[in-house]
């Protein structure tokens, strides 16, 4: 609701509150930690603050590339995070070259 209000200064505390419980809760690289990373990462972007949301953006496609990998099975997330991040990537400034080798990196990197 804070979000969509534009309240995203009070939105953001409860971002990061929510993606620190569901870490302790599920571990790092559970996938509802990657739904969080997206949320505070596309807050941030909605700030004009794509240098701070870049990592966290990058960390929640990885969790989602990984659990494909792990499972053999496609994660129901994982293009529209591969989709998000590509767009992100592309405000920042980045190339497609970069971008593809940045998401090639991320495919191969282990779990």
């Amino acid at each position: 609701m804070l979000r969509e209000t534009d309240r995203l200064a009070e939105a953001e505390p409860l971002y990061r509150r929510a993606l620190a419980i569901d870490e302790r809760s599920y571990g790092p690289d559970h996938p509802t930690v990657a739904t969080r990373l997206n949320n505070l990462a596309l807050l941030l972007w909605t700030t004009n603050r794509l240098a701070e949301a870049e990592p966290l953006s990058r960390r929640m496609a990885g969790i989602f590339l990984a659990f494909t990998r792990r499972t053999g099975l496609e994660h129901p997330h994982l293009r529209t995070a591969l989709g998000n991040h590509t767009a992100l990537l592309r405000a920042l400034g980045r190339s497609e070259e970069d971008i593809q080798a940045e998401l090639e990196q991320l495919n191969a990197t282990p779990p």
